[in-house]
C-alpha cells in the first residue's frame, strides 16, 4: 500500500510540473481576455501555476486512486483495461465540455492536459501498481 502512494505521489508531482509548465506559458492563450487586462498576464500566470499545478492534479489524483483501488478490488484481472477505458471516456468527455465551455479557446492545451492526465493516471499509474 506504501508504495502504492509513492507511485502516486510521483506520478502527480510529474503531472504537476507538466500542467504547470504548459499552462504557465500558454496562459495567455488559454486565460480570458478580460481577466488579463484586469489582473495582468503575470498574475494570471501564477493563479494558473497554483491551480493547475497543484489543485488540479491533488483532487483528480486522489479521486483516481479511490476509484481504481475500487476497481482492483472488484475486478483485478480486468482493473487497468477498465480504469484505462473509464479514464479516456473522461477525457473525451471533458475535452468536449471544454470546446463547448470555453468556445474553442485555449482547446489544444486543455487537450494536451487531458492527454497528460489519462496517459499519467490511467495507464501509468497502474501499469507500476501491477509490477
Amino acid at each position: 500500500m506504501f508504495r502504492n502512494i509513492i507511485v502516486l505521489v510521483g506520478t502527480l508531482v510529474v503531472m504537476g510540473v507538466i500542467s504547470a509548465v504548459l499552462t504557465y506559458a500558454r496562459a495567455g492563450s488559454m486565460s480570458p481576455v478580460a481577466d488579463i487586462q484586469s489582473k495582468g498576464l503575470a498574475a494570471v500566470q501564477k493563479g494558473n501555476l497554483i491551480f493547475f499545478g497543484v489543485v488540479v492534479p491533488l483532487v483528480v489524483g486522489v479521486i483516481a486512486f479511490f476509484v481504481y483501488r475500487s476497481m482492483l478490488a472488484r475486478s483485478p484481472a480486468t482493473a487497468n483495461t477498465s480504469f484505462l477505458l473509464l479514464s479516456v471516456g473522461i477525457g473525451i468527455v471533458f475535452t468536449i465540455l471544454a470546446a463547448v465551455v470555453f468556445k474553442m479557446r485555449g482547446f489544444a492545451e486543455l487537450t494536451a492536459l487531458h492527454v497528460v492526465y489519462i496517459a499519467g493516471l490511467g495507464w501509468f499509474m497502474p501499469m507500476l501498481w501491477t509490477v
